[in-house]
């Protein structure tokens, strides 16, 4: 049996991305002790970054929706911030004989967060 192309594909993948740092940080002249600590060092700090990035990003996007939400309603719930930029009125677009309404008609109903 054969393997999958899929797994081909990602095995070539890898083999070229770990050619390319090689050839670009000189890493093929070192000697085989040198590269397996170049190696290790590089997949433990790897690891841990993308870990931080994974975890932190989904706390950092929501404290900035929640802080963008304070300057938008001057409430502070992230949920405002998306009920506020809607028109208040029941249809986004209103169809009537001459059209849809401008959108400036549209967004009349919105609420304005530059109003003191």
């Amino acid at each position: 049996m054969s393997s999958p192309p899929a797994i081909e594909s990602l095995a070539r993948w890898v083999r070229l991305k770990k050619y390319r740092i090689e050839v670009t940080y000189g890493i093929y002249v070192f000697t085989p002790v040198e590269k397996v600590l170049f190696w290790t060092i590089f997949c433990f700090l790897f690891t841990v970054i993308s870990f931080a990035a994974v975890v932190y990003t989904q706390r950092k996007v929501l404290l900035l929706i929640k802080y963008a939400s304070v300057y938008v309603t001057g409430e502070g719930s992230a949920t405002s911030v998306v009920s506020n930029l809607l028109p208040k009125t029941e249809t986004v677009l209103s169809i009537s004989r001459s059209g849809i309404t401008s959108l400036a008609e549209t967004m009349g109903g919105a609420v304005n967060s530059q109003a003191a």
